[in-house]
């Protein structure tokens, strides 16, 4: 019995140092690999970001001098999402930012479906809408109503992205039930243009990106057949997990956060590095037309005001001067190596 004691603590012992040094060798090469500088290329999608008046304007109202910084960033992207300023639950009108849109190709995000702003753009978001109303609400007809008037009151020619979370598609029935209904809206509107946004936002430790991986197959081939767009409209990722702390901090989310807390941040950085490089990657090749990323600056993240202030997760595209993180090089090796 000692002998078979001894002769399992060796076994644990060695496959431990065997776990131990696969670790190291998968952050080395993942460091090694995926934040070198890429050379350019001719990127296979229309690549975009997000936009506000923080990341863009140098001096307050009514300056209209950019940052140096964003000078740096903004020539790497085709459009711009207006991250929050167009939502209700921002009343201010912002005309600096409307100003700096007219020469700029900018995307009108989660619009109120009242607001006279909407002959400013001709790209629209349509965000969670299939998620909220066909998924958690049973009878979405007065909302059905309201969309098709937004429609019809949409400058002549708008596209409209419909945009839903990744992690709705959990089923094929849902995908087969929200084709369904995207068939019926280009159908309903003909004097508009239709597309398919995802929106991806991973943490570290999230599984649905591996467990929904079937998606990207299906749309692409829904993509082909019905000559329907898609890209990912949203794509973030985080190496601390943080939808946990909207929610406060009960006893087993403290317990989370202190499991979390042993895993090195470094190993968390490589698991979010390669997951970034894979999205984009797979995008490329399942056909996508556009690819949004979304976060530039942490502190201008809408979820940082709401959660408390031991999170400190570093998922900048680019740093406070404009130059690339790793994150960046990794998104566009991805983008680079899908093409091959």
């Amino acid at each position: 019995m000692i002998k078979l004691f001894f002769k399992g603590l060796k076994v644990g012992l060695f496959l431990n140092i065997i776990l131990f040094a696969g670790l190291i060798a998968y952050v080395l090469t993942i460091e090694n690999w995926l934040t070198k500088p890429v050379e350019k290329f001719n990127l296979p999608l229309e690549l975009g970001t997000v936009v506000d008046s923080v990341r863009l304007f140098d001096q307050d109202v009514p300056s209209m001098k950019l940052r140096k910084s964003w000078l740096n960033i903004e020539n790497n992207f085709n459009y711009f999402v207006i991250e929050y300023q167009l939502r209700s639950d921002y009343a201010k009108p912002y005309p600096r930012l409307l100003k700096w849109c007219k020469q700029s190709n900018c995307f009108a995000h989660r619009i109120d479906y009242g607001d006279k702003r909407k002959s400013h753009f001709r790209v629209f978001t349509l965000d969670d809408w299939f998620t909220n109303n066909y998924l958690i609400f049973s009878r979405p007809d007065i909302e059905l109503k309201r969309l098709d008037l937004f429609f019809k009151n949409l400058p002549l020619g708008s596209t409209v992205i419909i945009s839903e979370p990744f992690s709705t598609f959990d089923r094929p029935q849902v995908f087969d039930k929200f084709s369904e209904w995207v068939l019926a809206l280009r159908s309903q509107h003909p004097q508009l243009k239709f597309e398919i946004g995802l929106q991806i936002h991973l943490q570290w430790a999230d599984a649905f990106w591996f467990k929904n991986y079937w998606i990207l197959e299906e749309l692409s081939q829904f993509s082909k057949t019905h000559n329907y767009p898609w890209g990912v409209s949203e794509f973030s990722t985080y190496d601390q997990i943080w939808k946990r702390r909207i929610r406060g901090r009960s006893a087993t989310d403290r317990l989370f956060y202190k499991i979390e807390g042993l895993i090195p941040r470094r190993l968390r950085r490589a698991v979010v590095l390669h997951g970034s490089y894979i999205v984009h990657r797979e995008s490329v090749k399942h056909g996508a037309v556009r690819f949004t990323e979304w976060g530039n600056i942490q502190q201008t993240a809408w979820f940082v005001r709401e959660i408390d202030s031991d999170y400190d997760s570093n998922y900048e595209l680019f740093d406070s001067s404009g130059t690339p993180t790793a994150l960046w090089w990794a998104g566009i090796r991805g983008l680079k190596d899908g093409q091959n």
